[in-house]
């Protein structure tokens, strides 16, 4: 154990957008320290020597969004959002109740996570206070960075197959949690505040949940205007109980939800006025690409949503996603801009290239969670959270540019032609094949 080297074409992520490439390059960590001691261009007889030109090097990818339980639930029973919950995600989820199951799958989330090359993750539980425990558990002992919430839930939907706590209990149950796991594991661990959406939630519960999880400066996520029966739906619920809410965004704006530390899953209706509130208290909004085609809920205008100065991140959404790969959302993102393009604006914007999908999804996701001083590039004395890449003979093949875009895109677009080969988490070699 100590001072590891690592040779490779390092593909790192810098503060304004854009890629370094280091067509020949080396870093060097501290496995004790899980700092990065060194990063830059290497001599080309050590470069060789240790198969510099078969390997990638990038910095851990971050997923800003997905659902422990609901993994089993993957690439099936596709339909739109509010009947997809109803038959077949929440019987998915009642299963947690049952610890053992619990444990066997977050253990298979959080390793598949891993193979993907995600050290970061941030993630829903279940409704179930022991499974959520469980959750943590299994991210301690494994290593990786997670945050984790158990998901608050208050309203009878007619749609759960199982009694919903009250709204106290969520409370209690999120902060017993929060106050065993928040900043565990020598800071991997964090705990997020979980209220689901507004259609599961009162607003007596969202009131309090942002008012807990911002004097505890915690995170919260949640998912916003998604799927347009949804939106529909939660609007007449709450006008039902007299609230004067002209969009769902206005919801979370009473109830005082919003705010830097505010997650927004999905996004794909939003007015003006709503993309206002939005840039004003500083919330983020999680493009979940692959889900939204998967449940075909919409294609997110990623650019107007840049234009009003929000920031937006990437994440998978398992099981509306059908991968826990960050470059397969890569993908899905690249190609939502370019069918927003298609689709609705008359006069084309700029769609997401390669290397800005690379950089959302490290430096720009690690931004989001307040970490790019600790991780999202590969910097000296930044924490090693390091993806190393083995190529094949098909890689070179297609990348006859030779380029960091080039690189890029066979990352994003052919898969067949590389393996994940190791991942560390704070100097950490992780476990990917997790005992299988």
């Amino acid at each position: 154990m100590g001072r590891n080297v690592i040779y490779g074409q390092i593909l790192n992520p810098k503060p304004n957008g854009e890629i370094e490439f280091i067509k020949t390059g080396y870093l060097e960590f501290d496995e004790n320290s899980g700092l990065i001691t060194n990063v830059g261009k290497a001599d080309t007889k050590k470069f060789t020597e240790n198969g510099g030109e078969k390997q990638i090097i990038i910095p851990g990818l971050i997923d800003l969004h997905s659902h422990i339980p609901q993994l089993p639930g993957v690439a099936k029973n596709a339909n739109e959002l509010l009947p997809w919950l109803k038959n077949h995600i929440f019987p998915l989820e009642v299963k947690f109740q049952n610890v053992e199951y619990a444990e066997r799958i977050a253990r298979f989330f959080f390793t598949e996570a891993l193979r993907f090359g995600t050290t970061t993750i941030v993630a829903y539980a279940s409704v179930h206070k022991d499974a959520t425990d469980i959750s943590f558990q299994v991210a301690r002992e494994i290593g990786i960075r997670a945050f984790i919430g158990k998901v608050m839930m208050d309203r009878d939907m007619k749609r759960y197959p199982e009694e919903l706590p009250l709204m106290a209990r969520n409370i209690k149950d999120s902060l017993d949690l929060a106050k065993k796991w928040h900043n565990a594991n020598g800071g991997l661990l964090q705990y997020v505040f979980t209220p689901r959406f507004a259609a599961s939630c009162t607003m007596r519960l969202l009131q309090k949940t942002a008012q807990v999880a911002k004097e505890g400066g915690f995170f919260i996520q949640t998912h916003l205007a998604e799927n347009q029966s949804e939106i529909r739906f939660i609007k007449s619920l709450f006008e039902k109980e007299r609230h004067r809410v002209p969009t769902n965004t206005h919801i979370f704006k009473k109830s005082n939800l919003l705010g830097e530390k505010t997650l927004l899953a999905h996004c794909l209706y939003l007015s003006n006025v709503e993309l206002q509130i939005i840039a004003e208290s500083q919330s983020k909004i999680v493009h979940c690409p692959t889900s939204n085609i998967f449940l075909q809920s919409g294609f997110m205008p990623l650019r107007r949503y840049q234009a009003h100065d929000i920031s937006v991140g990437i994440g998978t959404d398992v099981a509306g996603g059908y991968s826990l790969s960050m470059f397969n959302s890569m993908r899905d993102a690249i190609e939502t801009s370019k069918m927003v393009n298609l689709i609705y604006d008359n006069r084309p914007t700029p769609f997401l290239t390669a290397p800005e999908a690379l950089w959302i999804a490290t430096y720009g996701n690690a931004k989001i969670l307040q970490l790019d001083g600790k991780i999202g590039s590969l910097e000296k004395n930044k924490e090693a959270d390091i993806v190393v890449i083995a190529t094949n003979s098909s890689f070179d093949f297609y990348n006859n540019h030779n380029s960091a875009e080039n690189i890029l895109e066979n990352l994003i677009y052919l898969p067949h032609t590389y393996t994940i080969e190791k991942v560390f988490v704070r100097g950490k070699l992780m476990d990917l094949v997790g005992g299988e």
